[in-house]
């Protein structure tokens, strides 16, 4: 360490001349110091006009606090460098030259909301010939051609999903058109294409002499464009990343513009940051050892700062229930200083079990990027079709689901039912069942009702015979809710599913705890478990969070769980090799965001859409040095080629033209398939419209046997 307090790797970086530079920062190295530094170096002790400086990021936060922290730095009150987002400086190009490409300069930007509005008319103006798609997936698919750069061809169009999307292309960008109108890939897309026009590239290269890049791995196709073109002028491009924490590719990043950087700028100096002042020596040993394994990577060792510290733990439990416990009871110990703590998990459905063993020790916790999970919209929806199937007189039930999934009832008609309920002393629920023959209503919402009492009946009469999840079933199929949540608007979808099976899962924990005719008790439960949210006191809140949700933060102890084959690496990755090492950067993500201590875990079985599931140990547990391990190497578990309670995937049977049942996407038919055994996988196309590639040895796949 020099004077400055920076590290030699650090000066090195900082104090460069002109050119190109490559700094290679490892989690927990001080990658921002270093770009607040360089920023200080050139104006401070080169002379170089703050206005010649453009450092581009990915969040309005982390510009922000570039610019005051560099700001500080060289004591002044504003910092006059261009430090923003690059879709903030992409729209400053695009308003001052888009009318180079024949576009307005008064364009309108369309947000998310408007991108939907707009898709969902263009998908109602199709016709009947095309496969239905949902304007969410429509929009997915439209923006990955585009920050590639490229547009669909006819090679892209593999099946008839394919073909709808393809038709919408043309559609949406036509809509764009006459609206005069961008999306957010415009932002990108259009100042990347601006800038391959010589005259118009020199002129910003011109004003922009020192081009700063932060979290280089996770640039697109049309970022990494706007930043080659900008530098290869100047010669002056400064990028800062990691490879090893490149864990967005399904957003559109590309680990090769870092892999690839000397390649693409010859003569680059490329300086490594491995000193971490975060964790200790044993969790960057650990987590070194799992990335390791990569084969796309540049190559550095991170070196900590702060001494051994204590092994990792590793946790192998019976369940997912017993893995929570555990992790909640080693939370308490461990906090008690008031120290931090985080549960990193890979999908968010995995929350509910650790929400659940926090509200019953009575402790405070926080999640982040989601709701807590009996707080989801989905599981609020399913609850409340079993209270009021429970309770008739549950108005607050019956007001929440009377139009959920739509049926034809608008506000007025609620608001009608609602006041006939007050001035007759009726319940909700009694005048909804009279509304059946109410001739105010649409042939559609006297249907829709007719359609809500039957659900609530059949599961009122079958409430003391059944198990809950068996009347979860029954309101999900008569409901269509899945279809419902898969065709929603919402961003995370996706997520709204996952939350569906979880409930699943844990309506079905329950009865295989409590055994049929729980449905009371159940409820019940429930709503003690959520008074007791409130009454933890005392003690810095626990974190739930995804180990991508986690990325840029760090606690104390961190607890790693669901450590398995097929959660962390994910079931969907396991197919291709790419796929393997982004779940292996995830998982050294997570680990690294330890400060103090690193626990791993996982679960012998897991209760996974409902059933018992036996799972292998992650391999990256394996990858783990067992003189890292506190008590050493664990047996590893008894492997498992199928799953308790449900009966293995006829792989002989899994042919072009087959319809199969999966939990998540409903009844389908099999396209064609590729590979064998355990690398089989099937492309699907699904009756609600989606298609997908599914691994079949790591899905809930079951073939459907037509009755004769």
């Amino acid at each position: 360490m020099n004077e400055s307090g920076l590290n030699d790797a650090q000066l090195a970086a900082i104090t460069q001349g002109d050119g190109y530079a490559l700094v290679l920062a490892g989690a927990g190295s001080g990658k921002t110091r270093v770009i607040v530094e360089r920023i200080a170096h050139l104006v401070g002790e080169r002379g170089v006009n703050a206005r010649e400086i453009l450092a581009l990021t990915f969040t309005n936060k982390a510009a922000g606090e570039m610019r005051d922290r560099a700001a500080r730095r060289l004591g002044r009150d504003r910092l006059d460098a261009w430090a923003g987002t690059f879709h903030s400086f992409g729209l400053w190009v695009l308003r001052r030259d888009i009318d180079k490409l024949g576009r307005k300069k008064s364009f309108t930007i369309f947000d998310d909301a408007d991108q939907i509005a707009l898709m969902k008319q263009l998908v109602k103006g199709l016709p009947s010939t095309l496969v239905q798609v949902t304007p969410r997936e429509a929009l997915q698919w439209i923006s990955r051609f585009k920050q590639d750069l490229a547009a669909p061809t006819k090679d892209d169009v593999e099946d008839e999903t394919d073909e709808t999307f393809a038709e919408l292309w043309d559609r949406y960008h036509g809509a764009l058109a006459r609206h005069d109108a961008v999306d957010f890939d415009d932002l990108l897309v259009l100042p990347a294409k601006l800038l391959s026009d010589d005259a118009v590239r020199k002129r910003y290269a011109d004003r922009f002499r020192f081009v700063m890049i932060d979290e280089y791995q996770d640039t697109n196709r049309a970022q990494y464009m706007i930043a080659k073109r900008l530098g290869e002028v100047s010669g002056n491009l400064f990028v800062v990343g990691d490879e090893d924490q490149s864990i967005y590719s399904w957003r559109g990043a590309d680990i090769r513009n870092i892999l690839e950087f000397e390649r693409d700028f010859p003569g680059a100096n490329t300086f490594r940051l491995e000193i971490n002042y975060r964790s200790t020596a044993a969790i960057l040993d650990a987590a070194n050892a799992v990335v390791a394994h990569n084969t796309k990577r540049l190559g550095k060792t991170l070196r900590s700062a702060l001494g051994e510290g204590a092994p990792i733990k590793y946790h192998e439990a019976e369940n997912g229930d017993d893995e929570a416990r555990y992790v909640v009871d080693a939370i308490s110990a461990r906090t008690s200083d008031g120290s931090s703590a985080a549960v990193l998990y890979r999908t968010n459905g995995q929350a509910r079990l650790f929400e659940e063993a926090l509200r019953r020790k009575g402790a405070r916790y926080v999640v982040i990027g989601g709701q807590k999970f009996y707080e989801r919209k989905e599981v609020r929806d399913l609850l409340a079709y079993l209270r009021a199937a429970a309770n008739a007189r549950d108005d607050v039930a019956m007001r929440r689901i009377v139009n959920v999934p739509a049926r034809g009832l608008g506000s007025a008609a609620v608001a009608r039912f609602e006041s006939r309920a007050t001035n007759q002393n009726e319940s909700l629920a009694q005048i909804i069942r009279d509304a059946e023959h109410d001739d105010e209503l649409t042939s559609r919402g006297r249907q829709g009702v007719t359609a809500l009492v039957d659900v609530l009946d059949t599961v009122a009469a079958d409430r003391f015979t059944l198990g809950v999840a068996e009347l979860l079933e029954i309101v999900i199929e008569r409901t269509q809710y899945d279809e419902y949540v898969r065709k929603s608007d919402e961003k995370d979808f996706r997520t709204g599913l996952e939350v569906v099976e979880e409930f699943r899962s844990s309506c079905a924990a329950f009865d295989k705890r409590e055994g049929p005719g729980g449905l009371e008790a159940f409820l019940q439960e429930l709503a003690l478990m959520t008074d007791m949210d409130a009454a933890g006191s005392g003690g810095a809140p626990v974190t739930l969070l995804t180990c991508h949700s986690a990325k840029g933060l760090e606690f104390d102890h961190v607890f790693l769980v669901g450590l398995e084959e097929g959660l962390l690496p994910h079931s969907n990755s396991l197919d291709e090799d790419d796929g393997v090492e982004e779940e292996r950067r995830l998982c050294y993500v997570a680990m690294t965001r330890a400060r103090k201590t690193l626990t791993l875990s996982s679960a012998r079985e897991r209760m996974v859409f409902g059933r018992t599931q036996a799972n292998d140990r992650s391999r990256f547990f394996d990858e783990i040095p067992a003189a890292l391990l506190g008590g050493g190497r664990a047996k590893p578990a008894a492997k498992s080629a199928g799953s308790a309670g449900r009966p293995e995937t006829d792989l002989e049977a899994i042919k072009m033209g087959v319809r199969v049942h999966h939990a998540k996407f409903g009844e389908g038919v099999i396209m064609y398939t590729s590979g064998s055994g355990k690398k089989l996988k099937a492309r699907i196309r699904f009756n609600t419209g989606p298609t997908r590639n599914i691994m079949v040895s790591h899905a809930p796949l079951e073939v459907v046997r037509r009755k004769r």
